[in-house]
């Protein structure tokens, strides 16, 4: 491959909104980054030949639709307002970003596992009533879904939110419901494993049940928490259990 090529390669790869960082370069297209490290002796400088700025590459590494996925969950969890207008403020960059990789904002929030029904806080804090909040926590725990913090979080903010401000802390919260917090959380992060989600996509598709995310939301949101925590959100979950996720 001639210097031209490595040059027109990356010009084509750029255009057509294909990867360019080195990471992405190496696993898609190798024989592209060793003729680039070749003839221009580092990939960033095949880059900058091509016309290609390093600091916007360095502003996509930034934000890769994975590292924007975690920052949302993130977010989630320590408390942050997730409307779209406060982060709009907040972070300009991070929020075009988002919208860049998953069209909308909600889409991104949908896409790190956030349960968009429960995402919103009351603006001013009601009275808290234990015994409403034990009584949900119950509920939860009878239906099997995770009793994790962070996966409640995600599924139920106002809830979880209005727990630890009632009981001082999750733990708390869980001991005040009789759920027993150390063996429940075991009980729970051992409960799944990549196998088992997989397994458990491909019976509710032979089965013929649907396998989109807001049917699973609303049939099984402890699958959801569990290739969330396994796999990163449910389209790759999907993937792995070998869906067609375009179709």
């Amino acid at each position: 491959m001639s210097r031209e090529d490595v040059i027109r390669h990356i010009v084509e790869r750029d255009l057509h909104n294909q990867g360019l960082s080195a990471e992405v370069v190496l696993k898609e297209a190798p024989d592209l980054h060793a003729a680039a490290c070749l003839h221009f002796g580092t990939w960033d400088t095949a880059l900058q030949y091509a016309g290609i700025s390093i600091r916007r590459m360095i502003s996509e590494e930034e934000f890769s639709a994975d590292r924007i996925l975690k920052r949302i969950r993130a977010m989630c969890c320590d408390g942050y307002d997730m409307s779209a207008q406060h982060n709009i403020r907040r972070d300009r960059r991070f929020y075009d970003a988002a919208r860049h990789h998953f069209g909308t904002w909600r889409n991104a929030l949908r896409e790190a596992g956030i349960n968009l029904e429960h995402v919103r806080l009351p603006k001013k804090p009601r009275t808290l009533d234990k015994e409403k909040i034990i009584l949900q926590l119950h509920k939860r725990h009878e239906a099997g879904l995770s009793m994790r913090r962070n996966d409640v979080c995600l599924d139920n903010r106002a809830l979880a939110t209005a727990a630890i401000n009632a009981f001082h802390s999750w733990r708390r919260a869980l001991a005040a419901a009789g759920l027993a917090p150390e063996e429940l959380l075991a009980a729970r992060g051992n409960r799944w494993s990549k196998e088992l989600i997989i397994e458990a996509i491909q019976d509710r598709q032979r089965e013929g049940k649907p396998i989109n995310y807001s049917a699973i939301r609303r049939e099984d949101s402890a699958l959801i928490s569990a290739a969330r925590r396994y796999f990163g959100n449910w389209s790759k979950a999907l993937l792995a259990a070998g869906v067609d996720v375009e179709r």
